[in-house]
């Protein structure tokens, strides 16, 4: 399995309630639509010990394989994302890093059933 992962390093200055709620209701819907993918994950940055979050969010896309990565990566419902995240990145600050990693689960975790 590997993993795309989207990290968004800043802030959103103005409006970031707005902001979130656009991730959440339109913009993730759209990503989520992407052939072969099996699990789609939106983590939201939040203060540790009074400082705020290095990265203000993070999206991460799994799939089974490379080769179905590539199946997203060419088709007409990640140019839909495309097209929408131009809309809304002129709202964020910062810098969003793009990342691939092979997914390697660690059993035996003392919460896990």
């Amino acid at each position: 399995m590997i993993a795309l992962c989207a990290y968004y390093e800043g802030t959103v200055p103005d409006d970031a309630e707005g902001f979130d709620r656009y991730i959440e209701e339109v913009h993730m819907p759209l990503v989520a639509k992407y052939p072969r993918l099996k699990q789609l994950r939106f983590l939201k940055g939040t203060p540790r010990d009074g400082a705020a979050p290095k990265y203000y969010l993070s999206f991460e896309l799994f799939f089974d394989s490379y080769e179905d990565f590539q199946v997203a990566a060419v088709s007409k419902e990640r140019d839909a994302a495309v097209r929408d995240a131009a809309t809304f990145e002129g709202k964020f600050d910062g810098v969003i890093h793009h990342v691939m990693y092979e997914v390697n689960d660690i059993g035996g975790c003392a919460g896990a059933e």
